[in-house]
């Protein structure tokens, strides 16, 4: 008979089967779920991460996936599928593995099993019937996860570890561990095939990856070098191995002079190489575009390859030659008759082929886009007019494209008809529809509206526009919190949603909105917004902009750069100094 469980980890256990529903476990999830929150966040493991400066709801969903790869390989991939953890993300095809639906997740999951157990080197035995995943497997998945959280059961004593390692917690190690296993999942890697690479055993790759144990600095090193890490997986261990948390006598270091730091040129040229480390290309070599994510090579997608181009103009103020294929490239991603999708999306829709435009007439001015442009037309419905995002990023490139058109007039007149009460003022919410019960506005999508709407008023002055940028000006000014916005675009199709997530960096858009609208860059909340762009900055490895998650999209980077230059452009360029009458 087996032993009873300890109350705590039947307590997490309840937690993590009531984050399965709907989503998943996602940070912006538990920001509404207080009860669950203070459940895990009790956790050793968990505190830990908060310790380290992690927020509570990053730190639960960092430690939770850090886990679940740690799991034995069924009960691991059963959990991952229940709370939508995403650890086979770029594995797998199928997107309903990791669907807004726990039922479409759970049918996914079993459609998918032998090629998961595939990626974890196992034999998949047989799949259960969907009524025992529901009701027994999962559970007992979901309670082998909570043992691990609650005891840190799979990772080894570290004072058995290797001379060196003695002194790192278990957390820290299952931590490495986790993000050693999905790297080796995301580049399509074997234990095996790194053990014969790095001339080790598979035993003792076998052991980093479950945490156990860590590498040296030099085995680190060729892992980073294997794994196209760019230094990542060096600089963890390093910072394990020497981390000034842990206990023992430390030398008093003598105060040297700091580096000057580097000046926005010489990051800006970091960045610039970082982006051409990161292109895609085809069986000849030839650069085709950039991924979604800049950390995880793989093809090239549309809108990923337009926000890349957009950010290499910025950085090099022109297409540079050995980007033309690239620009050719995108243009052979439409559609026959016109317009571009998203990775997510099934046909053209509008905000993606303004994405794409919006590049693509940056280094083709003279060039046709009527097929484009009218299929984007074509698809504005009542479902766009209704999400403020879609709407200003339509509008941005209709300005670029023709400022004068009819089109314009009625993303301008439908970006106003968005905005609802908030108070006195009428401000953007992330959602705009009929009788919705009242929406809070949003800091990032009231920004990204204010934005382009100052584009307008420079353009075809209208005292709407004015009267609109004064009220959402004067809000966003007093607004302290910048932190990043994310929402989901649900079309309703004919035989399936179709289902797109969206994040929006804040911080760059408080800061292009404010500087575009004439707030001085050292208004406060200007110079707030710039020092969170920087905090989202790794620039000790990749130098380019990171999600909270660690994802590094490229849009991010874009965005970053977009809002540094125009900031730094908008500094008074002689202070003490007036032009004459």
């Amino acid at each position: 008979m087996a032993e009873p469980l300890d109350p705590a980890v039947l307590g997490v256990a309840s937690a993590l089967k009531s984050l399965r529903t709907r989503t998943g476990l996602r940070e912006e999830r538990l920001r509404g779920t207080e009860l669950v929150l203070d459940t895990l966040t009790g956790l050793e493991s968990i505190r830990v991460l908060v310790n380290a400066g992690q927020s509570p709801e990053r730190a639960v969903v960092h430690a939770v996936r850090a886990a679940a790869g740690t799991l034995e390989p069924t009960m691991s991939i059963v959990a991952d599928a229940s709370l939508g953890l995403r650890l086979f993300a770029d594995q797998v095809p199928d997107g309903d593995l990791y669907a807004e639906d726990l039922t479409q997740r759970r049918k996914a999951l079993l459609r998918n099993w032998d090629r998961l157990h595939e990626l974890r080197s196992v034999p998949p035995g047989k799949p259960p019937s969907p009524r025992a995943l529901r009701l027994e497997v999962e559970s007992d998945a979901l309670t082998a996860l909570a043992v691990t959280l609650t005891t840190g059961a799979g990772s080894a004593d570290p004072a058995e570890a290797r001379p060196g390692a003695s002194a790192i917690s278990p957390e820290e190690l299952r931590v490495f561990g986790a993000d050693l296993f999905q790297t080796l999942l995301m580049r399509r890697k074997t234990i095996e095939q790194a053990a014969a690479r790095l001339a080790v055993s598979s035993a003792e790759v076998a052991r980093w990856a479950a945490g156990e144990d860590l590498p040296s600095e030099p085995q680190a090193r060729d892992l980073d070098e294997y794994l196209t890490a760019r230094g990542a997986i060096q600089k963890r261990v390093t910072e394990l191995r020497s981390g000034p948390d842990h206990p023992g006598p430390q030398l008093v270091p003598v105060p040297l002079p700091s580096p000057p730091a580097p000046s926005l040129l010489q990051t800006f040229q970091g960045v610039t190489v970082a982006l051409r480390q990161c292109l895609a290309t085809d069986a000849d070599g030839v650069p085709t575009g950039w991924p979604p994510d800049l950390r995880v090579p793989g093809e090239a997608t549309a809108t990923s390859t337009a926000f890349g181009i957009r950010t290499m103009l910025l950085l090099e103020d022109g297409l540079a030659a050995d980007l033309v294929p690239v620009a050719e490239s995108l243009k052979k991603m439409a559609f026959t008759a016109g317009g571009y999708a998203g990775r997510e999306q099934f046909a053209p829709r509008p905000e993606a082929t303004a994405a794409v435009l919006n590049a693509l007439r940056r280094i083709a001015a003279t060039e046709d886009f009527d097929p484009h442009i009218a299929q984007m037309e074509r698809d504005l419905g009542d479902f766009e007019k209704c999400r403020p995002f879609i709407l200003a990023t339509m509008l941005e490139t209709s300005l670029l494209l023709n400022p004068g058109t009819t089109l314009v007039e009625t993303l301008v007149d439908s970006l106003l008809a968005a905005r609802r009460p908030h108070g006195e003022l009428l401000l953007w919410p992330e959602k705009a529809e009929p009788f919705r019960s009242a929406p809070a506005p949003s800091v990032a999508h009231t920004a990204r509206a204010v934005r382009v709407l100052a584009g307008v008023q420079a353009i075809r002055p209208a005292d709407p526009v004015r009267e609109a940028l004064e009220q959402a000006v004067a809000w966003l000014i007093e607004q302290p919190d910048l932190h990043n916005a994310y929402e989901v675009v649900e079309r309703e199709l004919h035989d399936r949603p179709e289902v797109v997530h969206v994040r929006h960096f804040t911080a760059a858009w408080m800061v292009k909105a404010l500087v575009s609208a004439g707030v001085p860059t050292s208004h406060p909340t200007v110079s707030n917004a710039v020092a969170q762009i920087w905090d989202s900055y790794d620039g000790t490895t990749a130098a380019l902009w990171a999600w909270e998650n660690g994802d590094q999209p490229i849009w991010m980077t874009f965005d970053a750069i977009d809002a540094l230059r125009l900031a730094n452009l908008a500094v008074p360029a002689r202070p003490a100094w007036s032009p004459p009458l």
